[in-house]
């Protein structure tokens, strides 16, 4: 990475695009190469080689940011992931980071500490809000030792059928449908209506409401 560090925004939000650039301007090692509404658009910005770190925020359209997020790694080694998370918590952070993303920030705390984090991604290293404390150390793996118990805990719902239990334990790895669906040799679109029908019994709407509750029953 050179002295400058280019910088892509991926977010659904126009206010977060112009704050972004406005902080970032500011910074003599910084400059923001490109600011995204979709993710077609920023993997445009990798491929170009115009951007060394992507800012973005995960959490609309969940999953497909995770796969996004996974291609990413797999194949732009050297490019670095920084994300904004609303309410940071060590389930869905444990889960980026197997993803493949290198830093969390929560959207609350003040731009001086994304300036920080981005210094400290495009010197090699991790960073993780402070939201996190002593957990974010702890973070090796897409599922945390805590979250083994409350998967458990949310997988007892004994209205919960055996196939639903197969597919919602295995979103919560972090597998696509599609993965779930080529494992068990099943259509996606049947492993999709499994995991609405464990979702509504479980009162969810979204993967993003089924981390918040396993962020819940962490212990």
């Amino acid at each position: 990475m050179s002295n400058l560090i280019r910088v892509g925004v991926l977010d659904e939000q126009e206010v977060v695009h112009f704050g972004v650039r406005a902080c970032f301007s500011e910074q003599p090692d910084m400059h923001v190469t490109g600011a995204y509404f979709r993710r077609s658009s920023a993997l445009q910005a990798v491929e170009r080689g115009s951007v060394d770190l992507l800012l973005m925020d995960p959490m609309f359209n969940y999953q497909g940011n995770l796969d996004f997020i996974r291609d990413l790694h797999s194949h732009y080694s050297t490019l670095r992931i920084l994300v904004f998370l609303a309410d940071p918590c060590a389930t869905v952070v444990g889960l980026l980071k197997g993803a493949g993303v290198h830093g969390v920030i929560g959207k609350r705390q003040p731009l001086s500490d994304c300036v920080q984090a981005v210094r400290a991604l495009a010197a090699g290293q991790f960073y993780y809000c402070p939201e996190m404390g002593s957990a974010a150390p702890s973070i090796l793996s897409p599922i945390t030792a805590g979250t083994h118990d409350a998967e458990a805990l949310l997988l007892s719902l004994p209205t919960l059928s055996l196939r639903e239990r197969e597919v919602l334990r295995l979103c919560i790895g972090g597998l696509t449908v599609t993965c779930i669906a080529e494992r068990f040799g099943r259509s996606s679109k049947t492993v999709s209506t499994q995991k609405q029908a464990a979702y509504r019994k479980l009162g969810l709407k979204s993967d993003m409401d089924l981390f918040r509750r396993l962020a819940r029953y962490e212990v």
